[in-house]
């Protein structure tokens, strides 16, 4: 399959963290001998985007703690600049940040962060987060909103993960709560170590995940593939970058590098790396294993090759483009309490309300996300609810660009609003409600 040069990469900002977790390779020193320790450096960076303008987003946390990057407010106000999208989503565990940090993340639009707090408790959480507080993450959090309050901004989205283990199962239901009170998402993850702290109570877990699974070995026997089989197609559409450049394929590998560097060389010289392509054919199934190729190595595609499920050129087309984020911010005086929300492509039309569904709280809830398909035109329709009753329907025209991907939108639903155009229906897009 022909590889073309990624949009979407993701780049450790530090290799250094503060907590000691048990099953963390960067806590115990196995990352060491082949990714060393150090900071993604500034001028790296932008060089890295400068040379590669086709980078439309970038993942900031691997195997370290990218708030320990002392540079990290300039990297974001960089990607920025180039209209380039930033997040923290593969994990942050948020016990230290500076306040210029937190704010940055605001002003700077990251997409996303997803916190690693396995507890709703001090106690559960630090059997785990070692020498982790609790406290001082919820705090860095509501500070994070306190911010998006204030500048008005739709981002970052804020999500909660919550690795499920024997010790922290019974508080799956409460961090629940706890994530819904601060407008995040929930997203329980099944342990990647069976035998550290295995669940107990089984059937709980596969209720209270929504996975179905109570660990990963009973999540490929249900779905005939591996929990994180996603984490192959990196190799093709989201490469792994080392914080000193080294090409390292996906974020699962800690133990040898692919023999390039993208900060000393093209981004397109690096994916077009021998080594690299033998992998991707091991992937496939094109390729035996070979003892320089990191895959070799990888517990992940010992699965895939035992299992005969070869990654498929459909799966790695579905995930080469990037994947666009629209956030819009509502604002209203005190006579409306809730709108209901519709978002569909083009302009015009009239969409198919329906009788029930999640109504957007003014006061309570923070914004619309939708992720559109393409840039373009897309048409909001608002319809807001006073204490009198329905009120005449609005709509407002918003235009997608193509870049940056992550973008956002801000509608006072009483003020300069124009009456939606009832003509012949529009077919609605998924939207959610944070």
């Amino acid at each position: 399959m022909t590889t073309s040069t990624p949009v979407s990469l993701q780049v450790d900002a530090s290799l250094h963290c503060q907590l000691a977790c048990p099953l963390c390779p960067t806590a115990d020193g196995r990352v060491r001998p082949a990714l060393g320790a150090g900071h993604l450096k500034l001028a790296d960076f932008e060089a890295l985007l400068e040379r590669n303008p086709q980078i439309a987003h970038v993942e900031l946390s691997n195997y370290g703690e990218m708030f320990l990057n002392p540079q990290l407010s300039d990297i974001l106000a960089c990607a920025f600049e180039h209209k380039v999208t930033v997040s923290g989503a593969n994990g942050v565990n948020l016990n230290y940040a500076r306040e210029d940090v937190l704010e940055a993340l605001v002003r700077y639009r990251v997409r996303a962060l997803m916190c690693s707090i396995d507890g709703a408790t001090q106690e559960t959480y630090a059997r785990y987060r070692v020498n982790g507080n609790l406290g001082r993450v919820l705090a860095h959090i509501d500070k994070i909103r306190e911010h998006r309050a204030r500048l008005q901004s739709a981002f970052p989205l804020l999500g909660w993960q919550f690795v499920v283990f024997g010790h922290n199962e019974h508080e799956i239901g409460i961090a629940r709560a706890m994530a819904a009170e601060r407008g995040m998402e929930f997203v329980p993850k099944l342990n990647w170590d069976a035998d550290y702290s295995p669940v107990g109570n089984r059937d709980l877990v596969r209720i209270e995940t929504g996975l179905g699974a109570a660990s990963r070995a009973e999540y490929r026997e249900r779905r005939g593939a591996e929990y994180t089989r996603h984490i192959c197609l990196q190799l093709w559409n989201a490469p792994v970058l080392n914080w000193n450049g080294a090409l390292l394929g996906c974020c699962v590998n800690y133990w040898s590098d692919f023999g390039v560097n993208a900060f000393t060389s093209s981004l397109a010289e690096a994916m077009a790396s021998p080594k690299l392509e033998y992998a991707r054919r091991m992937l496939t199934g094109e390729a035996d294993p070979r003892d320089d190729i990191p895959c070799t190595s990888c517990y992940q595609y010992a699965a895939i090759r035992e299992s005969g499920h070869w990654l498929r050129a459909d799966e790695i087309r579905q995930n080469c483009v990037p994947r666009y984020t629209a956030g819009i911010k509502l604002q209203a005086d005190a006579s409306v309490r809730f709108a209901q929300v519709s978002i569909a492509a083009g302009a015009g039309g009239s969409p198919a309300w329906k009788s029930a569904g999640r109504l957007f709280r003014f006061g309570v809830d923070h914004a619309v996300y939708f992720e559109p398909p393409v840039p373009g035109t897309y048409t909001v329709f608002i319809r807001p609810l006073g204490s009198s009753g329905w009120m005449p329907d609005i709509s407002h025209s918003i235009e997608v660009a193509a870049r940056p991907i992550c973008q956002e939108f801000a509608f006072n639903v009483l003020e300069r609003s124009v009456p939606s155009v009832h003509s012949e229906s529009v077919e609605s897009l998924p939207l959610w409600i944070r």
